[in-house]
């Protein structure tokens, strides 16, 4: 009987061992990301999503992700589709945890991104605006509403207006 126990004890043990934490996912991922490796960062990130989603670094595996596909690391995909899903994660930040540090930067990040590299302007003016709602003394209150006021005028058009304002 004692062996049986003794079994089982070193059995939880090392079950209970092997289970990685969030913190190691989200040190494999950065290590992975500085290999170049971002599939496994992707994996990584996504693995603190499903199996730690309440811990500190769920918010910043979202934000790491959102940068991944921003900064178009990931091989075979679209321009569009890493874009779409980077708006996508960075929208996901502030929806899923609202009160992280990042969830204000996240938000106006995902309209940016609706706006300039998906050309996607009803989307980004909603989020834009929810923005504007939600954090009405963030500095980047300002963008936001020169982003709107802007929204589909090509960068030359905004320049020339300008230039002709302070003339």
């Amino acid at each position: 009987m004692k062996s049986i126990i003794s079994i089982m004890l070193v059995s939880f043990i090392f079950i209970g061992c092997s289970k990685k934490s969030s913190q190691n996912y989200f040190s494999l991922a950065g290590k992975s990301t500085a290999n170049k490796n971002y599939i496994a960062a992707i994996k990584n990130y996504n693995l603190i999503l499903k199996e730690f989603p309440n811990s500190k670094e769920a918010p910043e595996s979202l934000m790491k992700l959102a940068l991944l596909y921003q900064n178009k690391r990931i091989p075979n995909i679209s321009v569009d589709s890493a874009m779409t899903k980077c708006a996508k994660y960075y929208k996901q930040v502030f929806d899923k945890y609202p009160n992280s540090k990042d969830a204000s930067r996240a938000l106006f990040m995902s309209a940016f991104i609706y706006a300039n590299a998906l050309n996607k302007y009803d989307e980004a003016k909603s989020i834009y605006k929810l923005f504007i709602i939600k954090y009405p003394k963030n500095e980047l209150v300002t963008s936001a509403k020169e982003e709107i006021k802007n929204l589909g005028i090509p960068p030359d058009k905004i320049i020339q207006d300008n230039t002709k304002k302070s003339s």
